[in-house]
């Protein structure tokens, strides 16, 4: 599998959102996808996979949990993709979940 590498565009023109750059083997269709996510439901999606608790997640990034909830159900749409089930010991990452969970952190450092 070739490597991927990320990272964000950001455009003289105020009213353009940053756009995500993504580049290796599957660039294109990944970088249709992310680029096309909301960065704040990015933001939501690292502190989802980092507390595996919907709850602590929206903590974390100062959200209500009804907030952090309704940007799951979002993030869920868009990836066609659990992301998080309900395990015996908490929330468990989806192999889609935890390819992004690779992705993210370089994305949003």
């Amino acid at each position: 599998m070739g490597e991927l590498s990320c990272g964000w565009q950001i455009s003289s023109n105020t009213r353009e959102r940053p756009r995500l750059i993504v580049e290796g083997a599957r660039a294109p269709r990944q970088q249709q996808m992310l680029a096309s996510i909301d960065l704040n439901l990015l933001l939501s999606l690292e502190a989802l996979l980092e507390h595996r608790n919907v709850t602590h997640a929206a903590r974390h990034v100062r959200l209500s949990q009804p907030s952090m909830s309704r940007a799951l159900t979002r993030l869920r749409g868009i990836f066609n993709d659990d992301l998080l089930v309900r395990g015996s010991s908490g929330m468990v990452p989806t192999p889609q979940a935890e390819r992004l969970a690779r992705m993210l952190p370089p994305v949003l450092d």
